[in-house]
């Protein structure tokens, strides 16, 4: 993964973590003779499993694009070797407050966020 990373055009901060998987979606029939017919669909639908550590703000920020229906994710392509803009959303979103960080000054806490991203 390199920097940065956007949503729908909004710069994003780098994550704790960053996963990356790829998936092959395809159906398989089982014809008369009992051999198995495969079709691809697709190769190549991303899934990024993706943490951050984060303010508030931010927790906000991720929370209202995880009720987005979809979202535009700019992210760095390796075998294309240039970004490359993906249709995805959230899923799995998971949230909790860092133990005594509400104390932190102009803030309401610190905040560990995950999610996955699933591509389209």
């Amino acid at each position: 993964m390199l920097s940065p990373i956007k949503f729908d055009n909004e710069v994003i901060f780098e994550p704790e973590t960053w996963d990356e998987s790829s998936a092959v979606i395809e159906t398989v029939n089982e014809t008369e003779a009992g051999t198995d017919q495969i079709a691809v669909t697709r190769y190549d639908k991303l899934t990024v499993s993706c943490a951050f550590l984060c303010s508030s703000v931010w927790a906000k920020k991720f929370k209202q694009y995880s009720k987005q229906d979809e979202i535009a994710v700019s992210i760095f392509d390796v075998t294309e070797e240039q970004y490359k803009v993906r249709t995805m959303r959230i899923r799995d979103f998971k949230m909790s407050l860092i133990a005594n960080s509400w104390k932190t000054p102009n803030t309401h806490g610190l905040w560990n966020v995950s999610f996955n991203l699933v591509e389209f």
